[in-house]
């Protein structure tokens, strides 16, 4: 495959093992073209640097619709391990670490030094996390996205949903899929990957859809991350459960309620949240107003994530409560 040699090739019957034959027990999560699932590779006896053998492991499902191969069907595995081995990416702390691969005709899919807590989405309205981890997984994923879109070759993720971060048991957030990235060492935008579904139902870019894909840019990642951001205050999830009547089901994502409940200067932080430590009203219209500006319709009054990084920086809470402040917990990342 032509990739580092540090990279394990791992066969279908390793994935199997380390997964228990892909049990339902160890699934996390669907991504835009595949499962995630928890594993374990430390009795299989391979040297992965981590002593628990804990591990993410990420296939492919061909019978997706939203996979269309052409004459490489192994280009999606071939991409990712691309873009997280080369120098100036790998390591970054909020990206996925690669232990190795898998490209075999029954089972395409990648294994992950990551042993998750959960999916953002999972845990998006449940009470487990409170205001400050929300803010600081906010925090974290923007810096993120501020990082690829900041290459003299920007990166376009174009599939980022709550679905593709997973967070560690101190949460931190990684991302974990790459199935539509595009830009810096991957390339313009293929006329393949056009064919494919733009992101998830729900985070999805309305005025790159409306445009019938002829249209990309930065924009539509900070789109996808005012999504993420509402509903992380919010504690909502974009669910179209109403088939029947799809008009309740377009108004239940999350964007979309946000637009009909806002009113300016009003916060959409969930009212449990707002009784938690850490937690300013100052803060609540601050980013709901944020989430607000990075959903608009038309990308030019979208703030850039380099401008998204700021107002979360701003925040009362992280002016207040140093100690929970990523940023002076690491170092910044300069790439290998």
């Amino acid at each position: 495959m032509g990739c580092e040699a540090n990279l394990i090739v791992f066969t279908s019957e390793d994935l199997k093992l380390c997964t228990n034959n892909f049990h339902k027990n160890n699934l996390i999560g669907l991504t835009q073209f595949g499962k995630l699932y928890r594993g374990q590779i430390k009795q299989q006896g391979f040297n992965i640097g981590s002593q628990a053998g804990d591990v993410t492991v990420k296939i492919w499902d061909e019978r997706s619709s939203c996979i269309t191969f052409t004459n490489d069907e192994f280009l999606m595995v071939k991409e990712e391990v691309q873009f997280l081995t080369q120098p100036s990416i790998k390591g970054y702390p909020n990206l996925v670490k690669l232990i190795g691969y898998c490209c075999e005709k029954e089972v395409k899919g990648v294994v992950y030094d990551l042993n998750p807590w959960d999916t953002l989405h999972n845990l998006t309205p449940k009470d487990n996390l409170n205001w400050v981890q929300r803010i600081n997984v906010l925090l974290q994923f923007a810096q993120l996205l501020e990082f690829l879109h900041n290459k003299e070759k920007p990166y376009l993720v174009l599939n980022t949903n709550a679905s593709h971060i997973m967070l560690d048991w101190e949460c931190k957030p990684t991302l974990v899929d790459f199935g539509l990235i595009s830009g810096g060492i991957i390339g313009e935008m293929t006329p393949l990957k056009t064919k494919m579904p733009m992101s998830t139902i729900g985070f999805v870019d309305p005025f790159f859809a409306a445009k019938g894909g002829s249209y990309w840019d930065t924009s539509c990642d900070v789109f996808s991350f005012g999504v993420i951001l509402l509903g992380l205050i919010a504690k909502r999830n974009s669910e179209l459960e109403n088939v029947g009547k799809p008009q309740l089901g377009l108004d239940s994502l999350v964007h979309n309620w946000a637009k009909n409940v806002y009113r300016p200067n009003c916060s959409l932080v969930h009212r449990s949240l707002q009784e938690d430590w850490g937690c300013f009203a100052e803060d609540g219209s601050a980013i709901t107003e944020l989430g607000m500006r990075c959903v608009e319709f038309f990308p030019v009054n979208r703030p850039t994530m380099k401008k998204v990084v700021e107002c979360l920086q701003g925040l009362l809470a992280f002016q207040r409560l140093e100690d929970a402040r990523p940023s002076k917990r690491e170092k910044t990342f300069h790439g290998n």
